[in-house]
């Protein structure tokens, strides 16, 4: 099975998970894109700033300074690779180290990407961009392209699902494989792994345990469409809640939460 994957750069989670994929099924990776932006990537009407701010007070002092150090010390690194290309820390040099094509700061929906992928002929397509991306890359693989979501869909679909989980306090949440349509996080399931929220989990913590059981979870979907299996799981859009980025208000009543036990006074 040919299968291209379209990322980011994104040094805290989204790189370990791509290695681990790229090191699974390295004979069958066609190509690697990175696509332009971040997790930082929002809406043009919203602040920046505020969803930075917001972030820090949802991660906690501690954490958002660590996973800060962490981008700050891979751009660095990525700098210092123009002269030293051996301390390339990018996902794309991993790949190529692979012998994997690569693709550096393009657009899913660029019609030059797109005519390059058609040449490449993938039956897969893996994006995790946060691009938003159009029926004609959707309809290119021969299977499908998929998506991985750290939620139960068709439950929290959209942005920033582990502080949601926590912010309404519920109890089970876990990572969906699920092919993806036009909708928001809308497709078919194709695997869904589940796990309970713990008494004191944060939201580290639990992005952290959403990436230990995502690449289990991408395999498995890679193998079942390997094989032709099209069992899948309903993702009922009647069912399905929608989230946004959290707002500076939203990020301070759960802090609130988390220091004292309660939300903010109204």
């Amino acid at each position: 099975m040919k299968i291209f994957i379209i990322t980011m750069e994104d040094p805290v989670f989204t790189i370990p998970f791509i290695k681990t994929i790229l090191d699974a099924r390295a004979n069958d990776i066609a190509g690697i894109a990175t696509a332009r932006g971040d997790r930082l990537r929002i809406g043009r009407k919203k602040s920046k700033l505020v969803y930075v701010v917001s972030l820090a007070l949802i991660m906690g002092a501690v954490p958002f300074a660590r996973f800060s150090m962490i981008t700050v010390w891979f751009r660095f690194r990525r700098l210092l690779a123009r002269l030293l290309p051996a301390v390339d820390p990018s996902v794309l040099a991993y790949a190529a180290g692979r012998g994997i094509p690569v693709f550096k700061n393009i657009h899913p929906n660029d019609p030059a990407f797109l005519s390059r992928l058609r040449e490449i002929g993938p039956d897969v397509i893996i994006h995790q961009s946060q691009c938003i991306i159009r029926k004609e890359l959707i309809d290119l693989p021969r299977i499908g392209v998929i998506n991985r979501h750290n939620a139960l869909l068709p439950k929290n679909r959209g942005r920033l699902t582990p502080f949601w989980v926590l912010y309404r306090k519920e109890k089970m949440t876990g990572v969906s494989i699920h092919l993806v349509n036009e909708g928001i996080d809308a497709g078919p399931v194709i695997v869904q792994e589940k796990f309970e929220v713990a008494e004191g989990e944060t939201f580290s913590s639990l992005v952290r345990k959403n990436y230990e059981i995502a690449p289990r979870a991408m395999l498995k979907a890679l193998d079942m469409l390997e094989r032709g299996d099209t069992t899948r799981l309903p993702n009922d859009d009647s069912l399905a809640s929608c989230n946004s980025i959290p707002d500076l208000k939203q990020a301070w009543d759960y802090r609130m939460m988390r220091t004292f036990g309660r939300r903010a006074e109204a």
